[in-house]
């Protein structure tokens, strides 16, 4: 009989489809028994042969399956760096909300999949109160402080489909879809509402901030431009919110086309 080398077998290259393969064979060759060989057993080559191959096989799957963990933790480290990676690049850093670009292409496309469908949908745009007044009265690592808290608190009363964005400064826009225009209002309400309930915890003490919000319905008779179409109804939304901070503040207005037709002049003390 041939006598074969069958305590080195070399590694071979295998493709991630087989690892389950592979991860099979390594539990057969775990869960079979293999009795030391003494006697007369020792002294038959064909069994002390069989016993050699079988004991280098099981090295060899631990081997690759040790090299396939190293692959997977591997893989898995990149994919988190890419999803990290992409977080950042949608997100604004400072409150975790989607940023401006992000926010507008979401929604967009939102937009337009809803109104080709005949789905009520809108927008809803946010400005923190007097917050030129809080940096200079706190300090702008208090600002900071206060827009993580908004977003973070406004966050929980959103509906599940729902979506927000920073737009700008103390600025930030809703998607809301499958509502119509008092449930648009019902949910800048009760953002309205969390914020005057949660004050902001500072190193002084806590702090009431408030916010106004315009509201506006997408009109499903208009032509679903995803790239023009959004940019009308945050202008529509704006002008409502506009409508809020002249009318005193801390309120929910909704957009009306004659308040479109009015000039509608910035309030006094800048937000």
């Amino acid at each position: 009989m041939e006598k074969r080398d069958v305590g080195k077998i070399d590694s071979p290259e295998l493709s991630p489809r087989e690892y389950p393969a592979l991860e099979h064979i390594w539990k057969l060759l775990k869960d079979t028994e293999m009795p030391e060989l003494d006697g007369k057993l020792a002294d038959m080559p064909f069994v002390s042969d069989i016993h050699r191959e079988v004991k280098a096989l099981r090295e060899l799957a631990e081997g690759l399956r040790n090299e396939i963990n190293q692959r997977n933790s591997s893989v898995e480290a990149l994919q988190e760096r890419e999803f990290r990676f992409r977080y950042m690049a949608s997100h604004d850093s400072l409150t975790g909300a989607m940023n401006r670009s992000s926010f507008l292409s979401r929604a967009g496309r939102e937009l337009k999949s809803a109104m080709s469908q005949g789905i009520l949908c809108g927008i809803i745009m946010m400005d923190i109160d007097f917050f030129k007044k809080f940096n200079d009265t706190w300090g702008h690592q208090a600002g900071d402080e206060a827009l993580r808290h908004v977003v973070s608190a406004v966050s929980r009363v959103l509906r599940k489909n729902d979506f927000m964005g920073r737009y700008g400064g103390e600025e930030f826009a809703f998607f809301f879809n499958r509502a119509d225009l008092n449930t648009g209002l019902a949910i800048a309400e009760r953002a309205r509402e969390i914020l005057i309930n949660n004050p902001v915890n500072l190193e002084n003490g806590p702090v009431t901030i408030t916010a106004s919000f315009g509201v506006a319905m997408a009109d499903l008779a208009a032509a679903p431009d995803e790239g023009r179409y959004v940019n009308v109804l945050i202008r529509r939304a704006d002008i409502a919110l506009y409508q809020a901070k002249s009318a005193g503040r801390n309120r929910v207005v909704c957009y009306s086309a004659a308040e479109d037709a009015a000039e509608v002049s910035d309030p006094a003390e800048g937000n």
